[in-house]
């Protein structure tokens, strides 16, 4: 503990000026649900969304004030983790606001944590008239906002290039500069983001849903959120089957890693062929598609749902053609494990990512040939022929020990909350890998505590868990000297 007087404290400043800045976007997005309510007639909801709107420009302005008429602070790395780590609930308690007419105060931060994060978990009961058309819009859109990532979408739209900017993109979405500049990157990766939006909506359609449907989905399928206006999620569409398979490949196009598509756009197809993610993707899908089928008993009515059900889990997007609870028995270890590995690193998808899982792999072979060589023997571990620094394999098992560690203490925190360990341990690995996938925690029945640990585990794994333990640190919060 002696190392936590060598922490530089926060620059406050820094912190509450990019943290309004991110406010301030959010006040301008939320004109749009505003929108639509007005659209709809629907009054109540429209000045719930307007305040919220407010709520939100004049908390930016505020974050703002004392870096008015200069420039901006300087933002060094742990600045650029407590900003992000700090806007999604920011975000979350702004985006509760136009769900007060439904729930409480709790249900309402619960769901809009739920969105922003992209899991799609619900404690709202969607049964008989569904919500208002204007909040049933929000959920999704708040998905495909979080999807897009809060900091990119305001390096995109409010940021210039630079330090502060390339340490906050780096802090929400990696390292990878695909345009020369870090706010031309997010911008990039918007315009993939909208493009591939715009052709789910177009499929949807295509498919035989209505455009209202049709847009709600695409918003929350891109960002594999997960929310649907109806209690029965896609299995609403039973009749139409080709809706499901969509959905899917929707689903997958969403858990790729979104550098790849424009790399496809300047190079080819060589890129998509030699990526070692999608590989991975794709190859854990199909073996837990099969994985659930051969549970099903390998009858041929239920290869649809097991291949829906693998790549819903995989890709953490947690659309559903049936109840979970409902699926056939030895299906949930299968559910659990694909929950935790999730999608490819740079993708909207949450869990593990592939890329960890595979250099995991790589490291364990590495200490079985070293054991066979000379001492002095290096061996390097390679993805995709390019050797990975030590000090990258060090974070990737250190955050893969933070990750199983979170994923019990929240199992053995939702068991004392009286529910078996089997069921706790798949409401926490859906919330921690932002999936949505429910077998019957989420509820508006759940005790208040243990709805407080499913929005901890939805913000850590949106997050990858680092910036929220650098956020609550009390390190960081040190005052000055």
């Amino acid at each position: 503990m002696h190392l936590v007087r060598h922490v530089a404290p926060l620059d406050l400043r820094a912190v509450g000026a990019y943290l309004g800045i991110v406010l301030q976007l959010l006040g301008a997005l939320l004109l749009v649900p505003l929108l639509v309510a007005l659209l709809f007639g629907e009054l109540a909801q429209a000045a719930l969304f307007g305040a919220a709107a407010v709520g939100a420009l004049l908390l930016g302005r505020l974050g703002t004030a004392r870096a008015r008429g200069r420039a901006l602070p300087p933002l060094e790395l742990r600045e650029a983790f407590v900003v992000t780590a700090l806007a999604y609930p920011a975000f979350g308690l702004v985006g509760a606001v136009p769900f007060l007419a439904e729930t409480t105060f709790l249900n309402a931060f619960f769901e809009s944590m739920s969105g922003f994060t992209t899991t799609g978990l619900s404690v709202l009961e969607l049964g008989g008239d569904g919500l208002p058309r204007s909040l049933a819009f929000f959920r999704a859109y708040a998905q495909w906002i979080g999807g897009a990532g809060i900091v990119v979408l305001s390096l995109a739209v409010l940021l210039r290039s630079g330090p502060a900017a390339f340490r906050l993109y780096a802090s929400e979405y990696g390292q990878e500069n695909l345009a020369g500049s870090v706010v031309a990157t997010a911008r990039v990766v918007l315009g993939v983001y909208g493009a591939l939006t715009a052709l789910g909506f177009l499929a949807y359609v295509a498919v035989g849903m209505a455009p209202w449907d049709a847009l709600l989905h695409a918003l929350a399928t891109l960002s594999t959120g997960g929310f649907s206006p109806y209690a029965e999620s896609v299995g609403h569409f039973s009749q139409r089957p080709f809706v499901a398979w969509a959905v899917a490949l929707l689903m997958l196009l969403g858990a790729v890693n979104f550098p790849l598509y424009h790399r496809v756009r300047r190079e080819g197809l060589g890129p998509v062929l030699s990526d070692v993610q999608l590989r991975a993707l794709l190859l854990v899908a199909a073996a837990g598609a099969l994985a659930l089928w051969g549970v099903a008993g390998w009858r041929v009515g239920e290869l649809p749902a097991s291949v829906f059900h693998a790549t819903s889990a995989l890709t953490t997007a947690g659309f559903q053609l049936s109840d979970p609870a409902t699926w056939p028995e030895g299906s949930t270890p299968w559910i659990i494990g694909l929950m935790v590995l999730g999608g490819s690193a740079g993708s909207t998808a949450g869990g593990l990512k592939l890329f960890r899982l595979i250099l995991l792999f790589k490291l364990a072979h590495r200490l079985v040939i070293r054991a066979l060589l000379p001492e002095e023997a290096k061996v390097p571990v390679k993805l995709q022929g390019v050797a990975v620094p030590d000090r990258e394999l060090e974070l990737v098992a250190g955050f893969f020990v933070l990750y199983m560690g979170w994923l019990a203490v929240s199992t053995l925190l939702l068991g004392l909350a009286g529910f078996p360990l089997e069921k706790a341990l798949f409401e926490s690995a859906s919330a921690l890998g932002t999936v949505g996938l429910s077998i019957g925690v989420a509820s508006p029945e759940l005790v208040w505590w243990a709805k407080l640990v499913l929005i901890l585990n939805m913000w850590a794994g949106r997050l990858e868990i680092l910036p929220v333990l650098v956020a609550l640190h009390p390190g960081a919060w040190r005052r000055r000297a």
